[in-house]
């Protein structure tokens, strides 16, 4: 059996629940925005998430950079990608509204070009640079063409309007960190 209690005795112990409820909350409340900010900041050694760069973020295996609301990934760190030898002149606006021209046989690296590169382009093709037996357009250095060639030195260089990217996917990161002016 129940033990009878008046409407004062009830009244006072519901008052009583809701403050232990509501101090219950503001401490969950608190303890959660203290470990937010300690553990959303920047810290040593890189990990998912975490900044590397004041633009580049370290997701745990890429590197995403964001800018207008479009976010660009590489899976190359910047610090990595400094280390490969960029001599170009073009700008990110030399590729506004024209066509842009790849030449490679690494699946990889042409997405990686094309990604990035491709948002600001009328349209990204592949291409062969001169002739060849593909199915494909020939083209030459009048036209924004980027050509990957397999090396074992990673370097990027420029003749007329022909970029080319020699070397693994770090190179390709490297041209693309210096079109985005993140190196």
């Amino acid at each position: 059996m129940r033990k009878i209690i008046s409407a004062e005795e009830r009244e006072k112990q519901t008052k009583r629940r809701i403050r232990i409820l509501s101090i219950f909350m503001l401490v969950i409340m608190g303890v959660s925005s203290i470990g937010y900010a300690f553990l959303s900041g920047d810290q040593p050694g890189g990990g998912e998430g975490k900044n590397t760069d004041s633009k580049v973020k370290d997701m745990g295996g890429f590197w995403l950079y964001e800018e207008n609301n479009e976010q660009f990934s590489f899976r190359t760190s910047p610090e990595n990608a400094k280390n490969v030898s960029v001599n170009v002149y073009f700008t990110i606006e030399n590729f506004y509204n024209r066509p842009l021209y790849i030449v490679s046989d690494n699946e990889a690296i042409g997405y990686e070009i094309s990604s990035n590169l491709g948002r600001y382009s009328s349209k990204v093709q592949s291409a062969c640079y001169g002739p060849c037996e593909k199915n494909l357009p020939e083209k030459n250095c009048t036209d924004n063409m980027i050509v990957w060639k397999d090396s074992a030195e990673n370097k990027v260089y420029q003749m007329e309007s022909c970029i080319f990217i020699e070397g693994d996917i770090s190179s390709a990161d490297a041209f693309l960190y210096k079109m985005f002016k993140l190196i």
